[in-house]
């Protein structure tokens, strides 16, 4: 496993009082997000945190180029558990939780929400407006194409993928996948290749280039809708780094995908202490071992549901590795 670095920068783990609620300072809503100081993936933030080594100056774009930027794909169209990334889950959003856990990782520079341009998803925006989260909308089906459009409005050097069903993805994990990419000079990292925490922990680094690269190589739907889904399919073809825990874990299940993985979710929450807004994977794993109550909920639950499938609407088999 490739060791943690170390923090390029201080970080204040963001509450709820760290997400600007309010108005736009300096801002336009219809740029597709907050002014570059506010959000808690911005420069700074109302508390006035000082702003990251990774952020340049503006861009053609209207928007300040940073290093390493979280792209987090939302949407509430989901067939199995609809308008999950805003059910409530111990007095925040879904969304609010993954945001806010992101923006914690001491080498992202800005988190980014991709939407869709879909009417339904007008609740997304209006989330992210009111907490100063910058957003982005495209193509409900061709997110590469949605991720191409948030480094076209929001620019960077590196994407960070993360999905919005993910409320315990670790910030240390992020840090550890970033540090393995740019470290490795690899095309892409991540967590998955192959998987050793549970599902819910994934993280993936891409640099920019690579992203490109992929909008010009990957043509199938599914390689569209996942979009590093080309990659990891075609391993031969890049150079992979990829961030493994102390033990194989990755029979678990934090990921919100189905009904059960809600009533997960809220029973284990509900067990954390209040004072602990980033607890830790280390925590959480020890906390849901203690109550396999909880874990038998989503046993027997497929990780790679939704690729497989798409998969299958293709007339292919799923080729991980």
């Amino acid at each position: 496993m490739t060791p943690p670095p170390p923090a390029r920068r201080p970080v204040t783990p963001p509450g709820d009082q760290d997400m600007p609620r309010a108005v736009w300072p300096g801002g336009d809503p219809s740029e597709g997000g907050p002014s570059p100081a506010s959000g808690p993936g911005g420069a700074t933030s109302e508390r006035g945190r000082a702003a990251a080594p990774g952020v340049g100056p503006p861009t053609a774009a209207g928007h300040p180029a940073v290093e390493t930027q979280v792209i987090i794909q939302a949407r509430l169209g989901s067939t199995r558990l609809p308008g999950k990334v805003l059910l409530p889950l111990r007095g925040r959003p879904v969304l609010a939780h993954v945001c806010t856990r992101a923006a914690a990782a001491a080498r992202v520079d800005r988190v980014v929400v991709a939407t869709t341009d879909r009417p339904e998803d007008d609740a997304i925006v209006d989330w992210c407006q009111a907490a100063g989260v910058a957003w982005v909308r495209g193509a409900a089906a061709d997110v590469l194409a949605r991720y191409l459009a948030a480094v076209a409005r929001w620019p960077c050097t590196v994407v960070v993928r993360v999905t919005a069903d993910c409320p315990a993805v670790d910030p240390g994990q992020i840090d550890a996948v970033v540090a393995c990419l740019m470290d490795g000079g690899f095309d892409y990292a991540s967590n998955v290749h192959p998987p050793t925490l549970p599902v819910g922990f994934d993280v993936e680094a891409l640099p920019v280039t690579v992203l490109e690269r992929l909008a010009g190589e990957a043509c199938l739907a599914s390689h569209r809708e996942h979009v590093t889904l080309f990659i990891r399919e075609n391993p031969d073809r890049f150079r992979i780094g990829n961030v493994r825990f102390g033990r194989d874990r990755s029979a678990g299940r934090f990921v919100l995908d189905h009904p059960q993985d809600y009533e997960f979710f809220t029973r284990l929450y509900a067990l954390l202490p209040e004072d602990r807004p980033l607890i830790s994977v280390y925590e959480l794993l020890a906390l849901a071992d203690a109550h396999p109550e909880l874990t038998a909920l989503t046993a027997g639950l497929d990780r790679a549901e939704g690729a497989r499938r798409s998969a299958a609407r293709e007339g292919r088999v799923l080729r991980l590795g």
